[in-house]
């Protein structure tokens, strides 16, 4: 029933935007692709709009709440998702009850997420709606839910062991949303920045029309607050969309904004990224 909600959402981009990854910068993400192809799964995988070479637009508002098997009192709308029930590279919106603790879990794949509504506190800290928090490899934590409850975005298994520098935990405050204002309008705070990915979130100005610039290897863009419109469709609140982009240029990514200004998350230049994904199941 999900599956079936979930594929009714998704809008495919137009031919020349819908590539191959190239063989000579993405061989770690071609051969990751081919794996999942032609490694036979148990009858339990869930292969849900994991091809990262194919541009989607998934509107959760279309998607259904639907309770989890491992935990009650949450709920999620799945993005994306490669694996099982239990362990899967993902992409995810998840509701939490309010006044809930959850036994300490380590991140054998790594672990992003934002704060879409309430607040998450775990071992770290409390963290409000607009925080990114990022957990690396290895790392873990003891969440529990106050009396606000909490819904974030949540990135699993999407880290690379390449990025050894990168701290166990690092977080950004709800400032990040404050971000400097350019000539044309476009408000960006750049956060987590590697040579595999780059993260940002960005304030786009009401009743306006520009290009995003679209970088190699691709980006993802998820709509915190607002909507706007481009030629994949309407992007209304807490949509999801993968722009992918192997070629060797930037790209160019038009939209437009209705009567309220529109606040983004976005990760850039990762679709190709030698990423921890299925290849252990830790």
């Amino acid at each position: 029933r999900v599956l079936t909600a979930i594929s009714t959402s998704v809008l495919s981009l137009s031919n020349s935007r819908v590539q191959s990854f190239s063989t000579a910068n993405g061989a770690s993400a071609a051969k990751t692709l081919t794996k999942m192809t032609t490694t036979k799964q148990p009858s339990n995988w869930i292969s849900l709009n994991s091809d990262k070479s194919k541009a989607q637009l998934i509107r959760t508002s279309e998607i259904d709440w639907v309770g989890t098997s491992q935990a009650g009192g949450v709920y999620r709308k799945m993005i994306e998702r490669e694996g099982t029930e239990k362990v899967a590279r993902a992409t995810t919106i998840v509701r939490f009850d309010p006044d809930q603790a959850f036994p300490r879990h380590t991140h054998a794949g790594g672990e992003e997420f934002l704060v879409l509504d309430g607040v998450w506190r775990d071992d770290y800290g409390a963290f409000p709606k607009y925080s990114y928090v990022r957990n690396y490899i290895g790392s873990g934590h003891t969440p529990s839910i106050g009396k606000e409850g909490c819904v974030i975005l949540v990135k699993l298994r999407q880290m690379s062991l390449q990025s050894k520098d990168e701290p166990e935990h690092k977080a950004w405050g709800p400032h990040a949303f404050e971000g400097r204002r350019a000539a044309d309008g476009v408000a960006e705070e750049k956060l987590f920045s590697s040579t595999l990915e780059q993260t940002a979130v960005q304030t786009w100005p009401a009743n306006s029309s520009f290009d995003v610039t679209i970088p190699k290897h691709g980006a993802e863009i998820f709509v915190v607050d607002g909507s706007f419109s481009s030629e994949l469709g309407e992007h209304d609140c807490w949509s999801w969309a993968r722009i992918p982009n192997e070629g060797d240029e930037d790209d160019k990514f038009h939209v437009t904004t209705g009567s309220d200004p529109v606040y983004v998350w976005i990760k850039m230049g990762h679709l190709a990224s030698d990423e921890i994904g299925m290849e252990s199941d830790g």
